[in-house]
C-alpha cells in the first residue's frame, strides 16, 4: 500500500490558497468580535471596510454578497466610537453598505434567506445608521406579509429574552413596522419601549395611522394627548392640520396651520400655510418671512419661491445673499437653479449657478474688500 504523503499546514499557505472572499468574511467577523488589530487603526479600518464593499461588488454569488454585506452592515457600531468629525463619513459608509444590501436583496428570491439575515442584524443593533437603512427598506426586499411574520418574531424575541440592547431592537420594529405601515406592531412596540405612554409616543403612534390611511384611529390617538409641551406641541399641530385637511375641514385647517407657523416659523411650516391662503395673502407671508424671519441664506426657502413661481421675490432673495450661495449646499442649490430653469426662468436659473460652488467647504467667505 502506499504511504500518503504528508503536507505541512502553515499559516501563510493557508492565506494563499484561502479565497477573497473568505478573508474578507474573517476581516469582518473578527471586526465584530472585537478581535482585529484594525481596531487600533482607525485609517486602515475604514479603508478594510470601503475596499470590502468594493470587492463584494465584484462577487458573482448573490447568497454570498448578502452574507458578507449583512457582516458589513455588524460593523457599524465602529461610527460611535469615531469622533465628531469622522462620525458622517463613517454614517455614509454604513448608508451605503445598507443601500447596496437593498439593491441586492431585491434580486434575490430566498426571502427567508433574507428575513433571517435582517432578523440577526435587527437582535444586534445597537443603533447604527446603516442597518436603519435597511429596515426602513423592508417592503423592498420581501412581500408584506413576510416582513410582518418577521417583526412578529423579533416581538417574540422581546417577549422571551431580557437584551441589553432592548431599545434599539425596538426600534428596528418601529422602522420596519413603519415600513410597511403595519400600525398595530408600531403602536405595540412603541408602546414596550414608553409604557407610559408619553405624549411624543402618542403622537407618533397616531402619526402611523394617519399615514396608513387610518383617520379615525389616528385621531383616537391624538384625542389622548394632555397639554403638549414645547417639545411635542410642533407635532402635535402639524398631524392636527394633516387631519384637517385630509378631511377637508379646510378653516380648522387653516387655524391649526396658522398657529403652527407662528409658534414655529419654520419653511416647511410657512409651506403649508401658503397653501392654504390667496394670492395677495401669500405675498405678504414670504415678504413678512424675508424681512422678519430670515436672517441667513435658506435653500429650503428658495425652493419653496421656486415651487410657488415667486420668481420675483426669489431673484430679489438671491441679489441680497448671493455672497453666502458659494457657502451653501451645491446640490441644493442645483436642484432650486434646476426648478427656475424649469420654468422657463433661465437667466434667474444661471445667475444661482454662477454663485454655486461644487465644493462648500472650501470655500472662502466673499467680503467687500478688494
Amino acid at each position: 500500500m502506499t504511504k500518503k504523503k504528508k503536507f505541512w499546514k502553515s499559516p501563510s499557505a493557508e492565506a494563499a490558497f484561502r479565497g477573497k472572499e473568505d478573508r474578507l468574511r474573517k476581516t469582518l467577523c473578527e471586526i465584530v468580535n472585537g478581535q482585529s488589530r484594525l481596531l487600533h487603526r482607525p485609517d486602515e479600518l475604514y479603508e478594510a471596510i470601503a475596499n470590502g464593499l468594493d470587492d463584494i461588488e465584484k462577487i458573482k454569488d448573490v447568497k454570498l454578497q448578502l452574507e458578507l454585506l449583512a457582516w458589513t452592515l455588524r460593523c457599524d457600531f465602529l461610527a460611535f466610537k469615531a469622533d465628531d468629525e469622522e462620525m458622517d463619513t463613517w454614517n455614509d459608509l454604513f448608508y451605503d453598505a445598507g443601500t447596496f444590501f437593498i439593491e441586492v436583496a431585491k434580486t434575490y428570491d430566498d426571502k427567508d434567506y433574507i428575513a433571517d439575515l435582517i432578523h440577526d442584524l435587527a437582535v444586534r443593533h445597537v443603533g447604527g445608521e446603516g442597518r436603519e437603512v435597511v429596515f426602513l427598506s423592508i417592503e423592498d426586499v420581501m412581500p408584506v406579509q413576510r416582513a410582518k411574520a418577521l417583526i412578529e418574531e423579533l416581538l417574540g424575541v422581546i417577549d422571551a429574552t431580557e437584551l441589553e440592547n432592548r431599545e434599539d431592537v425596538l426600534d428596528a420594529i418601529c422602522d420596519m413596522a413603519d415600513a410597511i405601515k403595519d400600525t398595530e406592531n408600531f403602536a405595540k412596540a412603541s408602546l414596550y419601549k414608553d409604557p407610559d405612554k408619553s405624549n411624543a409616543t402618542l403622537i407618533d403612534i397616531a402619526n402611523s395611522y394617519f399615514v396608513a390611511g387610518d383617520i379615525a384611529m389616528a385621531k383616537q390617538w391624538l384625542g389622548d394627548v394632555k397639554d403638549p409641551g414645547a417639545e411635542d406641541e410642533e407635532a402635535f399641530l402639524d398631524l392636527q392640520a394633516a387631519i384637517a385637511d385630509r378631511e377637508g375641514r379646510k378653516t380648522d385647517c387653516l387655524k391649526y396651520a396658522t398657529r403652527l407657523y407662528e409658534c414655529y416659523p419654520k419653511v416647511m411650516n410657512l409651506s403649508r400655510l401658503c397653501m392654504l391662503k390667496n394670492g395677495s395673502e401669500v405675498d405678504k407671508l414670504l415678504i413678512d418671512y424675508v424681512k422678519y424671519r430670515s436672517s441667513t441664506c435658506d435653500t429650503s426657502f428658495m425652493m419653496l419661491l421656486a415651487n410657488l413661481k415667486k420668481f420675483d421675490l426669489l431673484g430679489k432673495y438671491v441679489d441680497h445673499f448671493e455672497k453666502e450661495l458659494p457657502g451653501l449646499e451645491a446640490s441644493e442649490l442645483n436642484a432650486v437653479s434646476d426648478e427656475v430653469e424649469r420654468a422657463g426662468e433661465k437667466a434667474l436659473a444661471e445667475h444661482i449657478r454662477e454663485w454655486t460652488v461644487e465644493e462648500p467647504e472650501d470655500a472662502e467667505p466673499l467680503d467687500d474688500r478688494e
